[in-house]
């Protein structure tokens, strides 16, 4: 007795002794676990933690740890990590820590469209099970935002089409209005009363009953082109706007990353999530401030200088976007840097070859070309390349898939054309579960209640599938002259160029109205970039008119630009108005290449070089070129010293080749005075002088009927007779322009009804081949409106004939 006594006395104190050694070796077997974590060697890790859980199964730090060594190391396993993490939080299901790890695990991309759904909202309800235990925790506040940016991507643009599941089920479609559809409203009623969560899904309109119950045919709606939303409504299509629930989304989201940056400021990825919904709403000054602060802590990241670039750009600071974007391209990678750079996807086919052959070259010779202003130190126009390549990336990317932006099908064409006029996305309600809507209307045919009871559930619950999913969506770009339709048929965000299936075109949709991939080949053919200039301050149309004439003394040709500035009412006593600004002409020749630039500061406007007309006055000035014949691209700039004033007119002109030896006539120079000069200087400082006469050209075709027209021309390559005189008759023509039919002016001069005009005939003998001359043409019996001006001139010796029309307006 006394030997089971003692034996008993001796277990019973070895029980605390050996739980205290295993808990001594679960300790040190821990210790090992982190260590060799630190140390990277995961494989020891494992073991070391797992021999934890084999001496204590409640160990959930253990199961913790090895989540994150299947997470986050080269051992990757997501399924092991996620049974880990699951076990660490049955044993401390409020752990903090835990819910964050999982919240991490469940955003891993997920291949299966329903499975990422699911993921979402299991991240979603994750974060606010973290923030009810701690309120500052930086990754649940993330999470929300990021979830919060999803909803305000699904509704910012979202149109809801009620009508469309319709046609597509049989059991439902009807093409006329029985007495059931004043129950239809109550059924309405019912269905909300049982869940208030649909009362926003529900159009607000007075015909909802009728546009429920009618169940239109989709082929009388759709016409041919099937995404002509505009057309749709005036079909009368109830369209349901989703931007509503955008407004909510969004502020929701900004509330929740600035908390995550205010919580933990070195999360780096959600500078990137408020660039994203910043740029979405075009809120860029709310942009700068943020990214002041992603620069305390992410100095060297591309994209804080890429997305400073697009913030300035945006908020019209030029001069920094270029700045800054020259700061990102130090940053960037090869790859990177060349799609910044490379220009294939935005030139016109026939000059990708061009291109090919010099790439540096020719591209500095394309980004000249498309300046829109000359006079300042930046390329706007390569700028809003830069910028659409930044937006690009940070909207249309797939990072789950490590496709940038201006790789996708969107990010293309919105590199080509920038941000489109409309950006519309379609979701046709319930467009899954329609088997099961037909399914459970068999057997209701004799009840017509319960039949529009689950008409209304397909239309407002989708059939038990959310309405608002991305399934089936089409994503709409509209640019005005041409647009674009995308869908997401794999559901994983890269959308592609829509094309109609087999069913579709078996359905009735016509492939050619229908077809992306075709129409937008066919537009990048046509059209291959787009860019619109809006200058900054005050923009004023600026008047030129181009001119040219034979050089004697080279292959070039005498261009005259003409232009005018607008000058608001002034003293007349005054001899200068106080206007200092900047004036430039600028020709751009065929190959691109920059043929002549000429800048001047003018330090005030004289008044004798005012010409007044009804509704305004023009300071009238001009610049002398020589530049090569053919088509050429004239710009005329002028702004105010600090840019409050800005004008800027850009026009193609055929610059005339006079090197022949046919008869030839110059363009006609319009002016408001011609004075002959001995001297050969000009009357005023913007006067021309050919010929010994100075002129004040006009800078547009606009007259007064109570000033005189002048005229001046030159006429080349006359024949000489033996006595080595020219004769040569001129006519002149000022005739209200033609209008009318065809039917219509021939019956005028039929019956003695033609247009009357006024006309001056001269014949003029001339010691020389060339001659310069002018005529004045009286028109203060004419009306005002639109008139010809027609110039004729026939070699008295040769025979031969030319002649010159243009446009003029009489007020």
């Amino acid at each position: 007795m006394r030997r089971l006594i003692l034996f008993l006395i001796l277990f019973c104190g070895a029980v605390p002794y050996a739980t205290s050694a295993m808990a001594q070796d679960a300790d040190t077997q821990m210790a090992n676990g982190i260590l060799a974590f630190r140390e990277t060697r995961y494989q020891d890790a494992v073991t070391a933690f797992e021999l934890v859980l084999e001496l204590d199964s409640d160990n959930s730090e253990a199961h913790f740890l090895l989540a994150r060594v299947f997470f986050e190391t080269p051992l990757k396993d997501n399924k092991r990590a996620e049974k880990e993490v699951n076990a660490a939080l049955e044993i401390e299901p409020e752990n903090v820590k835990y819910l964050v790890a999982s919240m991490q695990q469940n955003r891993e991309e997920a291949w299966s469209f329903f499975r990422k759904r699911a993921r979402e909202i299991k991240r979603r309800e994750l974060a606010f099970k973290i923030l009810k235990l701690d309120s500052t925790n930086a990754f649940a506040h993330h999470e929300l935002g990021k979830s919060y940016i999803r909803d305000f991507w699904r509704y910012r643009n979202a149109l809801v089409f009620p009508s469309l599941i319709f046609a597509r089920d049989e059991n439902l479609r009807r093409t006329t209005i029985s007495p059931i559809d004043n129950l239809v409203q109550r059924q309405a009623d019912n269905i909300v009363a049982q869940n208030p969560a649909l009362a926003d899904l529900l159009p607000e309109n007075d015909d909802f009953a009728l546009q429920m119950a009618g169940f239109l045919d989709p082929n009388s709606i759709m016409m041919s082109d099937r995404f002509d939303v505009d057309a749709l409504r005036a079909q009368g299509v109830n369209i349901q706007d989703l931007s509503g629930r955008a407004d909510k989304a969004y502020k929701k989201a900004i509330g929740h990353l600035h908390a995550a940056i205010d919580f933990d400021p070195r999360q780096r990825e959600v500078y990137t999530d408020l660039m994203q919904i910043f740029a979405l709403k075009a809120e860029y000054v709310e942009a700068l401030d943020m990214l002041q602060q992603m620069y305390v802590f992410f100095p060297e990241e591309v994209e804080l200088w890429t997305y400073l670039g697009l913030a300035h750009y945006n908020t019209g600071n030029m001069q920094a976007a270029a700045k800054v974007f020259e700061t990102a391209f130090k940053y960037m990678d090869e790859d990177e840097s060349y799609a910044y750079f490379q220009l294939k996807d935005i030139l016109p086919e026939e000059e990708k070859s061009l291109y090919e052959e010099d790439e540096i070259a020719y591209a500095a010779r394309f980004w000249t070309s498309k300046d829109p202003r000359y006079l300042t130190p930046y390329n706007e126009r390569k700028l809003e390349h830069y910028a659409r390549l930044t937006y690009t990336d940070l909207l249309y990317g797939v990072p789950e898939l490590h496709i940038r932006g201006w790789n996708t099908e969107r990010g293309r064409i919105l590199v080509r054309y920038g941000v489109p006029v409309g950006d519309v996305v379609l979701i046709p309600r319930s467009t899954s579960g329609v088997g099961q809507a037909t399914n459970a209307i068999q057997g209701m045919q004799g009840d017509p209640t319960a039949t529009t009871s689950r008409a209304l559930q397909i239309a407002i619950q989708g059939s038990g599938w959310d309405l608002l999913e991305e399934a089936n969506t089409l994503n709409i770009w509209d640019y005005g002259d041409f647009k674009f339709v995308f869908e997401d048929p794999f559901r994983n965000g890269e959308y592609r160029l829509f094309s109609p299936s087999a069913s579709d075109i078996a359905d009735g949709m016509l492939p050619w109205a229908n077809d992306y991939t075709i129409k937008a080949r066919e537009t990048f053919r046509k059209i291959p970039e787009k860019y619109e200039y809006r200058a900054p301050g005050r923009q004023i149309d600026l008047p030129f008119l181009v001119v040219s004439f034979k050089n004697f003394t080279s292959d070039l040709t005498d261009v005259y630009v003409n232009y005018g500035i607008p000058v608001n009412e002034f003293d007349p006593g005054q001899d200068l108005l106080n206007v200092t600004a900047n004036a430039g002409t600028f020709v751009v020749g065929e190959n691109r290449d920059m043929l002549v630039e000429r800048r001047n500061t003018i330090y005030g406007l004289k008044t004798n070089q005012v010409v007044h007309f009804e509704e305004s006055s023009l300071w009238i000035n001009t610049q002398a070129l020589r530049i090569p014949a053919g088509h050429q691209e004239v710009s005329v700039e002028f702004e105010t010293v600090g840019g409050g004033t800005v004008a800027v007119q850009r026009r193609n002109v055929e610059i005339k080749d006079f090197s022949g030896d046919n008869l030839a006539l110059s363009d006609v120079m319009l002016a408001y005075r011609i004075d002959e000069t001995d001297d050969g200087r000009p009357v005023l400082p913007s006067d021309i002088v050919r010929d010994n006469l100075s002129i004040m050209p006009a800078p547009w075709s606009v007259f007064s009927r109570a000033q005189p027209i002048y005229l001046y021309f030159e006429v080349y390559n006359l024949t000489l007779k033996a006595d080595g005189i020219a004769d040569y008759e001129v006519e002149a023509v000022l005739k209200p322009m033609a209008q009318g039919s065809k039917v219509g002016k021939f019956v005028r001069g039929l019956f003695g009804g033609g247009d009357e005009g006024v006309s001056v005939t001269l014949l003029i003998q001339v010691a020389s081949e060339n001659d310069g001359q002018y005529l004045i043409l009286d028109a203060t019996t004419e009306d005002p409106g639109l008139y010809t001006l027609i110039l004729r001139v026939k070699d008295l010796v040769s025979g031969k004939k030319t002649e010159s029309e243009q446009d003029l307006f009489l007020e």
